[in-house]
């Protein structure tokens, strides 16, 4: 039992070590998370991440699929979307989904998000998400999540009438 107990544990410390080396993470700042402010993410990746091509109003929605400390970085997946209202509809407009790095000011006193990073399409996707996201949030991101883009759709319609009622 000894042995068993002595084995699993240099399974794991070797296991850990592994990671830290190639992520540059260790395990324990997985768990820990930049404090958010909802508000100012959904307010940058409206206004600073994607600019509406036909004068609509950009909608957002995301789910943050994991945080670094260490690297004061919020890991998400955001669909922004432009609608444009033609009557007494919403027409789409110029709309971007998928995985995006989003960098927190370390000097601010407040919540500030200074910049943004996507992966590069096509060949480039898969080296690029390895190379941006932690090992957690890279697993998430690398198969595309069909489901992840619809319940994101789903809460975007949901916005949307929202939105609509409000303006009406």
């Amino acid at each position: 039992m000894k042995k068993l107990i002595l084995t699993t544990f240099y399974t794991m410390t070797l296991c850990s070590g592994i990671y830290y080396v190639a992520t540059g993470e260790s395990f324990v700042t997985m768990s820990q998370s930049v404090p958010l402010d909802q508000a100012e993410v959904e307010r940058y990746l409206a206004t600073e991440v994607m600019a509406p091509n036909f004068g609509g109003d950009v909608y957002t929605t995301y789910k943050i699929l994991d945080t670094s400390t260490t690297k004061h970085e919020i890991y998400v997946w955001a669909l922004i979307q432009e609608y444009v209202r033609e009557g007494d509809r919403f027409e789409t407009g110029t709309g971007m989904a998928g995985p995006l790095v989003l960098y927190v000011d370390r000097e601010a006193e407040t919540f500030t998000i200074s910049g943004h990073e996507s992966p590069r399409s096509g060949d480039y996707y898969p080296d690029d998400v390895r190379r941006m996201f932690p090992l957690y949030a890279e697993l998430s991101v690398l198969p595309h999540p069909i489901s992840l883009g619809e319940k994101l759709h789903d809460q975007m319609e949901q916005k949307l009438s929202r939105s609509q009622l409000v303006k009406e």
